[in-house]
């Protein structure tokens, strides 16, 4: 038989890592077994081992192929706290849009139990939550350089605030299926961002006085 070109190899693996993503969200990672993710794949259980360490490797290329799913993008009319809103939004809305996005969370959130060999996991996802909150206390550190954060508001603090309501909301609107919290949340983020922001007046005089 042939070699695989490396084309059809890496193929091969992307649809290994979809199928596992459905098998994992329909069975949970701990139950699921890489028999089914080879079955499901139309491959050998041989290949999937040929492309993966096992079972948590597979998991993080799942973890992977999704990508991060929110994104905090450069603030429109310098608002850093738009930008908060906005990215924090963006990820619901790829959550209620992107089905292969879905399955992750669902998957990490909800089907997962984070002992034995992927115990190292929950670390790396520890390490995904750093992230968020060094970027989280970036935006609130530029909003108070701009005058915008509310007096009293510590950025590192208020940056720990947002991340647990985030974890939050996430497991919350991916286990409310077909109820009425989904459509709630966005109302929330805003309620939350707004409660951040100086009044306007506030801001304006704060600009004005870093004017030279």
């Amino acid at each position: 038989m042939a070699r695989k070109t490396k084309a059809e190899a890496a193929r091969t693996r992307d649809r290994i890592v979809s199928c596992a993503r459905r098998v994992f969200a329909r069975r949970g990672v701990n139950m699921a077994s890489l028999d089914e993710v080879a079955r499901a794949s139309g491959v050998t259980r041989g290949a999937v081992y040929w492309h993966f360490n096992g079972k948590s490797d597979l998991f993080m290329a799942v973890r992977a192929q999704t990508g991060p799913l929110v994104s905090f993008e450069p603030p429109r009319e310098k608002d850093p706290l738009e930008a908060l809103e906005r990215g924090l939004i963006g990820a619901l809305r790829r959550l209620a849009r992107d089905e292969a996005a879905r399955d992750t969370y669902e998957v990490m959130l909800w089907r997962c139990e984070y002992v034995g060999e992927f115990a190292d996991v929950r670390r790396d996802l520890m390490e995904a939550g750093k992230s968020f909150l060094r970027q989280t206390e970036a935006l609130y550190r530029n909003a108070v350089r701009r005058g915008m954060l509310a007096a009293g508001i510590d950025p590192r603090t208020a940056a720990l605030e947002t991340f647990c309501l985030y974890a939050g909301m996430l497991k919350i609107w991916l286990a409310d299926e077909g109820g009425g919290l989904r459509s709630r949340i966005e109302k929330l983020i805003r309620a939350h961002v707004a409660s951040r922001r100086r009044s306007r007046v506030a801001t304006r005089r704060a600009r004005g006085s870093m004017k030279p």
